[in-house]
């Protein structure tokens, strides 16, 4: 019998509060106040910190190239930034998910086209995804909803016939894994949140681009910032 039917409940005092951040957190923080004030410099971007995380979230999933951003919105949105694809173009996105995993796709003068969530999951599915196809189809936007893996294979085999790459959306996700391979390691490129309602929280608002590709992992970064022509050659980071 249910609790709320007179059953004995399962827990009878409330959840403890979760705690995400504590003193170590608290003194890394104060730590950059400091160096700040000491070298009167303000406190920059791309600095050592973001660098050792991007270096440990990279050696997490097995290589590749990760850039840090300020939302997992705003990593979806670097992420499709970073495959240059024509205005107007199709992006397939998926029927249930955060709006901010779908705004990215028409600030980029693109077009979202839904497709249905496969039986039994919140997310879409291959046979979803292919009866949305168009000629004017530039790519898929693929969610793991609420820690399950989207069934990626036919996904990807669907995508390699028609040319077209896939962003996986990780922000509910962090460390799933699909038939032993972690979300994220599977498309093209994918957008993680690191936000304080995440499993893993850089503060209020975060979020990653990850791509095992050279190439789009250069363009994303390149895109996050003003078209700065990092990982060019001759190029510079100022």
């Amino acid at each position: 019998m249910l609790a709320i039917d007179g059953g004995r409940p399962l827990r009878t005092e409330p959840l403890p509060k979760r705690a995400l951040f504590g003193e170590a957190e608290r003194e890394a923080v104060m730590g950059l106040f400091d160096a700040a004030i000491e070298s009167g410099n303000a406190i920059g971007y791309g600095g050592p910190e973001e660098a050792a995380y991007e270096a440990a979230f990279v050696d997490f999933h097995g290589g590749g190239f990760a850039d840090l951003v300020n939302s997992g919105t705003s990593a979806v949105y670097t992420a499709l930034g970073g495959l240059e694809l024509a205005p107007a173009g199709e992006v397939v996105v998926p029927p249930i998910t955060d709006p901010g995993g779908v705004m990215p796709v028409a600030l980029l003068n693109l077009i979202p086209v839904v497709a249905d969530a496969a039986p039994g999951s919140f997310n879409t599915g291959a046979k979803q995804i292919a009866a949305v196809l168009t000629p004017h189809t530039r790519a898929l936007l693929v969610a793991h909803i609420a820690g399950e893996p989207a069934d990626m294979d036919p996904i990807l085999e669907l995508a390699r016939s028609r040319g077209l790459p896939v962003i996986e959306d990780c922000a509910q996700s962090h460390g799933a894994r699909y038939h032993g391979r972690l979300v994220g390691t599977l498309g093209t490129v994918a957008a993680f949140s690191t936000m304080s309602g995440k499993h893993h929280a850089t503060g209020p608002q975060g979020g990653v681009v990850f791509s095992q590709n050279e190439e789009v992992g250069w363009r994303c970064k390149r895109f996050a910032d003003r078209g700065k022509p990092l990982g060019l050659e001759g190029g510079t980071n100022v």
